[in-house]
């Protein structure tokens, strides 16, 4: 059994795309996966499972749409995400507060190349590091051009993105 974790895109904003976290673990389980766990309502979960991580995203997103929810799933192993944890976030300095560190997960691979093209807008920063994106917003989130919309363009996949003080979580419970 591998432990993966499930990264839903753009769940739980707003009124846009409902889903309580106790029907996703139902849903792990109905798959069959083990000690499915959620964290925040975020659409982010952690669980077992015997097989690869593609099969696992393939699986998941095609039981969320049965489930009238159409969204990407990015699934990275348990060890993939304890590795970036333990690394720390390279724009991680004292003072700096997890919300201002995101990690944008890509659905599909990209290179430092793109991201080192991709205009980057006033005073924040993306770095690509470990298959992911790094980010840091200095000023916060909030108000960013810097926003998912502009990542997916200029990348040419669809991103989903955590704060550092998640991927922590997350990576305690892998």
């Amino acid at each position: 059994m591998n432990t993966f974790v499930a990264l839903l895109r753009a769940v739980n904003l707003g009124s846009h795309a409902r889903l309580p976290m106790a029907r996703l673990r139902e849903m792990l389980g109905e798959l069959g996966w083990q000690q499915p766990r959620t964290y925040l309502a975020s659409g982010n979960a952690v669980f077992t499972a015997p097989l690869e991580a593609g099969a696992v995203a393939v699986a998941l997103r095609e039981e969320l749409a049965a489930n009238g929810l159409d969204t990407e799933v990015m699934v990275r192993t348990g060890e993939h995400l304890r590795a970036l944890a333990a690394a720390g976030h390279p724009f991680a300095a004292p003072g700096v507060e997890h919300p201002k560190l995101q990690v944008a997960f890509p659905l599909h691979p990209v290179t430092p190349q793109q991201v080192a093209a991709m205009p980057v807008p006033g005073g924040e920063t993306a770095r690509a590091a470990d298959g992911e994106v790094f980010l840091h917003y200095p000023d916060g989130v909030g108000r960013s051009k810097l926003t998912t919309a502009h990542l997916q363009r200029h990348l040419g996949t669809p991103v989903t993105c955590r704060n550092f003080g998640t991927v922590r979580g997350l990576a305690q419970m892998c």
